[in-house]
């Protein structure tokens, strides 16, 4: 099988079955050789009430419901072991491209690449959308080294090599196109035309946005230091303990030189209480490159493109 196209629905959208349709032309035209997965992630009953129009076409749909609500990654994960294509189309619910900018993803998908993603470079939606995907994008790029510019689109086509060496967890589904990159794989970023029918402007609730910012922390630190925590407490804790140290050393001079009485100072006890949080997340660190030696060794960092 040599395409595995996956719609992962988690919100109702009334064009869902024409973005559908859309996709499946564009498929066909390319080969006959592909399977479609729709993962219905809470919208269970919306996908009930489309079943009927997707049974109207000659290929097979294969509809994945679950209990209750789940994370994107596990969508991710389950859609992974239940689809059998070479190459891994992603999709969501909504037309966020226009036709020509799909057809031109999957003509970019090649040998050579591991991973294709749009670049929105025109946007048409609200203008707090754009800027909401204007700071995400920056942070991201700031914080992860990455040169992708525009992550937070849905539409993605990897090969299942890629996607089986990622460990996804919780929402970081939503940025596996760094990951892919840290990887080390080859990622292809296409300019792309946005669809007409992104109008309405989403606003979430500020746990969402707070949310976003400590799943990039959380990255940040998982693909800087997961396997060397010393480091990163170490330069922590080192710099507390530097703060430390001046104030200390500040208010002994005063002491020694001018006769500055010391005990009711607040200096005194922020110097003392930074020595001793440096100390800590020192100590911490230590922790840290215990449990990264004896669990991390059994997970790879790389992997190999070709031996010769």
């Amino acid at each position: 099988m040599k395409y595995s196209v996956v719609f992962i629905v988690e919100e109702e959208n009334g064009d869902f079955f024409q973005f559908f349709d859309t996709i499946l032309k564009l498929i066909k035209d390319k080969t006959k050789s592909f399977e479609i997965l729709v993962v219905a992630n809470g919208t269970d009953r919306f996908i009930m009430s489309q079943l009927a129009l997707l049974k109207g076409h000659s290929e097979d749909v294969k509809v994945i419901t679950f209990q209750r609500r789940v994370s994107l990654s596990i969508g991710v994960n389950v859609a992974l072991s239940e689809c059998s294509g070479r190459i891994i189309m992603l999709l969501g619910a909504m037309q966020e491209l226009n036709t020509a900018s799909y057809e031109r993803l999957i003509s970019s998908m090649t040998e050579d690449v591991d991973l294709v993603v749009p670049n929105r470079k025109s946007r048409k939606g609200p203008l707090f959308n754009r800027l909401h995907s204007k700071v995400l994008n920056t942070i991201t790029r700031v914080l992860l080294r990455s040169k992708l510019n525009d992550i937070g689109c849905n539409v993605k086509l990897i090969s299942r090599e890629a996607l089986e060496s990622l460990e996804l967890y919780g929402n970081m589904a939503r940025y596996f196109s760094v990951l892919v990159l840290h990887k080390g794989f080859k990622v292809r970023e296409i300019e792309c035309e946005e669809s007409d029918r992104i109008r309405r402007a989403k606003l979430y609730s500020p746990r969402i946005y707070l949310t976003r910012l400590t799943e990039l922390l959380n990255l940040f630190f998982s693909t800087n230091f997961s396997k060397m925590p010393l480091r990163f407490f170490n330069l922590v804790g080192a710099s507390f303990m530097v703060i430390g140290m001046v104030a200390l050393l500040y208010i002994a001079a005063q002491k020694a030189l001018l006769g500055v009485p010391i005990g009711a100072r607040p200096l005194l006890m922020v110097g003392i209480i930074s020595l001793v949080a440096g100390t800590q997340l020192a100590s911490f660190g230590l922790l840290g490159e215990i449990v990264s030696f004896v669990h991390g060794r059994l997970h790879k960092e790389y992997t190999i493109e070709k031996i010769i």
